[in-house]
């Protein structure tokens, strides 16, 4: 609830590998992840401003995995969001954080042969407006080399919500 840890992933199937594309760690409102601005008739928040720039790209982001708890409690009760997801042909996914954490073969665990085996790619150069790519994909290198010790795990959850998720999809 303090912090909110945000991650861009590609995946390119035919090398079976990860991109990580982009990577927010900081606190949040909901309203910054996502909002509706009556008025204007405009989205704003992190999940506007990243499905434009993956349009942008030509990628456009299909899936948005959430947690549980903030996807029903954030997003998925109000009806912008739903418009939201019309808009951009995209599906919002709760991942369910406590049935499978602790699980060694669906848990935060199954993402270890990821990154031991190459499947994990990070970025290692500056970036737009961002810090360097790198500075940043360090967060997530700090939690996933220290868990379950480290000192937070906001971004290794989020990379394993994509892992996990993303063998159904």
């Amino acid at each position: 609830t303090r912090y909110w840890a945000i991650e861009w992933w590609l995946y390119n199937e035919p090398s079976d590998q990860w991109f990580l594309i982009d990577l927010l760690r900081k606190g949040l409102d909901a309203p910054d992840f996502l909002d509706w601005n009556q008025n204007s008739a405009t989205f704003s928040g992190v999940m506007e401003d990243w499905q434009q720039m993956s349009r942008d790209l030509g990628i456009p982001i299909t899936h948005w995995i959430v947690e549980q708890n903030g996807a029903q409690r954030f997003l998925l009760q109000y009806d912008h969001v739903r418009r939201w997801q019309s808009k951009n042909s995209v599906q919002i996914i709760p991942h369910d954080t406590y049935r499978n954490k602790a699980s060694k073969e669906f848990g935060v665990q199954m993402i270890a042969p990821a990154f031991k085996f190459g499947r994990i790619r990070l970025p290692g150069k500056a970036t737009s407006a961002h810090e360097s790519g790198r500075g940043w994909a360090m967060k997530l290198v700090d939690e996933v080399t220290r868990y379950p010790q480290a000192s937070t795990d906001d971004c290794v959850m989020a990379c394993w919500f994509a892992l996990f998720q993303g063998q159904y999809l």
